[in-house]
This record gives C-alpha cells, structure tokens and sequence, in this order.
C-alpha cells in the first residue's frame, strides 16, 4: 500500500511536511509568492538553518513552522501582506478568549486522546471555579482556597502542586494532569460544590472537613474500581 506524505493545512494550501514536521521549503514560499526566491539568500536573510529533508526527489531545504512564519511577517509580496494580517487577527482573537478559534485549534489536532485531554481540562476548569464561587458563598475565606486544593491533590495525585510542577516540567499544575486525574478532580470538587449549595457546611473550617470527606470517599471509589493483582491460590498436593 502507497503511503499518504504528511501534510499540514496552511490556510487554503497544503504543504507537504516531513516526519519530523518541517515544511517543503519550495511549496511553503510559494504561499508567500516567493516561488523564484533563491534559497541561499532567503535563508541568510532570515537565519534559516541548513536542515534538508527527503520528500521523494532527494534532499530538498525546509522550514520549521516557525521559520515559515518568521518569513511570512517580514516579506513585502501582497501574499505576505495577506499573512500578516491573518496572524494579527488571529493573535487578537487568541488574547480576547475566542471560543471558535481554540475549537478549530482543537479540531487540527488529529489525536483523539489529546481532544479527550483537552475537554477534561475545560471540564476541570469550570468545576473548579464552581467549588470557589460556593465557597465563597459558603463562608469561606483567606487561606481555605488554598486549603482546599491542597486537599485535592493529596487526595488524587498523591502530592503537593510544586512536585507536580516541577516533575511535569508545566506552569500551571493542571496542564501536567492526565486525562484520568482531571476527571477524578471534577467530580470531588463538583461533588464538595453541590454539598455547599445544599447548605451542608458553612465557614472555614467546616467547609474544609467536608472537603476532606469527599477527598476520602472520592478515594476509596476510585480505589474500588482498579483491578486487583491476582491472588495466587496454593494448590494442594
């Protein structure tokens, strides 16, 4: 069977990308109306590295995405012009928060696992503010926001945010969480939200023993879910 090259969608225009992602450096400035552009120039006038890639016909010059972008910003041809204003439309909507924009961010993905990853996050986010907007309406206040992440992690990951942080190699302790953990957070944390909302505990110190409660029956349900190792029977002889 005939492989499929890899490609990526560069608005209306495909371009073919080797294994390791770097874009066919021809194809990628003809986008730009760059098609008689001589490589050695373009490459020394953006610090282009020398990294060329087997695409069929031999070693032909690439670009990372990076590289390909650095160009399009830069170069005067009404192509170019065309990219610089679609880059700041979309910088604008990505810093005002554009729903739409991160759905067709999360549609280019072609990992499904990554998407799944990707709902569990937001999913996570909104029960999150959930349980702070019903503490506070709780009585909560001062160090219980604090309290009651803490109790979280403890209780789902086994450690504190810093560890996680700084073994994931991540900013925001929730973006180094596995799709399992998120969705074990949502649901203790929508479980402690619905009991504020019903009035079961009011003021600090009440609201964090109920929190610990749901830490521990969140626990053991889980627990009680994941297979046993097998216990070895002694035959008789």
């Amino acid at each position: 069977m005939k492989s499929v090259m890899p490609f990526v969608q560069l608005g209306a225009h495909r371009v073919p990308t080797s294994t390791d992602a770097r874009l066919h450096a021809a194809t990628a400035l003809r986008i730009l109306g760059l098609e008689d552009a001589a490589w050695a120039d373009l490459a020394r006038t953006h610090h282009l590295p020398d990294e060329p890639r087997d695409f069929g016909a031999g070693p032909e010059a690439t670009l990372s995405l990076q590289d390909f972008l650095r160009v399009a910003v830069t170069t005067p041809t009404r192509q170019g012009r065309a990219w610089q204003a679609r880059a700041l439309d979309t910088l604008a909507r990505a810093l005002s928060g554009d729903v739409h924009l991160a759905a067709d961010i999360a549609e280019r993905n072609p990992s499904p696992q990554e998407r799944h990853w990707l709902s569990a996050r937001l999913e996570n986010a909104e029960a999150r503010k959930s349980l702070m907007n019903a503490i506070a309406r709780s009585g909560g206040s001062g160090a219980v926001f604090g309290q009651i992440g803490s109790v979280s992690n403890r209780s789902v990951l086994g450690t504190d945010s810093a560890t996680i942080r700084r073994e994931r190699g991540v900013k925001h302790t929730r973006d180094g969480l596995t799709t399992g953990e998120l969705m074990r957070l949502t649901y203790l944390e929508t479980l402690t939200a619905r009991d504020l909302d019903a009035g079961r505990a009011h003021g600090n110190d009440a609201i964090l023993d109920l929190h610990r409660r749901n830490a521990q029956r969140e626990r053991l349900a889980w627990d009680h879910t994941q297979p046993t190792a097998p216990v070895l029977q002694q035959r008789a002889s």
